[in-house]
């Protein structure tokens, strides 16, 4: 008969190796492996995400920011976003595709608000409980896709979002390379 303190350890170990998910932030997208590329093409059907226009979770609100700008629908920005966008040179025009990634995500912490988030006064535009994620993004057209970048984190698209009152999730900064 096994000592109780290793049936405990036991009994923990087979729990975490049953139930792998668990303590996974259920808001954070899995990191892609370089193999993987998900689709953003002019129309919803041409699109690999089903989620365009539900801010329901980070990754449908970035979907649906991409498929903003992709499909050529401001007000797509504008729900995306939380606020008016109008981009007049894009309206109804791109209808190009982008292949994207995820290549890094996190959530921030109280003592992990990057450098990047201060503004000119040096108060944070991030806050704690917000999330990052950080896309290798393709833009294609008729003569095919530019192959992906070497570093895809450091040339990457990082994207800050955040949790409303009404439990929708928006996409309130972004910014590409160089910083």
């Amino acid at each position: 008969m096994p000592h109780p303190a290793t049936r405990a350890f036991l009994t923990v170990l087979i729990a975490l190796w049953a139930f792998p998910a668990a303590g996974k932030d259920p808001d954070l997208p899995p990191v892609d492996p370089p193999s993987r590329w998900h689709r953003m093409g002019p129309t919803d059907a041409e699109s690999s995400s089903r989620c365009i226009g539900q801010l329901i979770s980070p990754i449908c609100t970035l979907e649906t920011l991409l498929a903003c700008f992709d499909h050529g629908i401001n007000a797509l920005c504008t729900l995306a976003t939380g606020r008016e966008r109008r981009f007049i040179h894009m309206e109804g025009r791109f209808k190009g595709t982008t292949l994207y990634r995820v290549v890094a995500v996190r959530r921030l912490t109280p003592r992990d608000i990057p450098r990047r988030c201060l503004n000119d006064d040096l108060e944070a535009t991030c806050k704690a409980g917000d999330v990052q994620i950080t896309l290798s993004e393709r833009s294609c057209w008729s003569y095919g896709c530019p192959p992906p970048y070497k570093d895809p984190i450091k040339m990457g698209t990082t994207y800050n979002l955040r949790k409303d009152g009404d439990g929708r999730w928006i996409v309130y900064e972004w910014y590409s390379p160089p910083y």
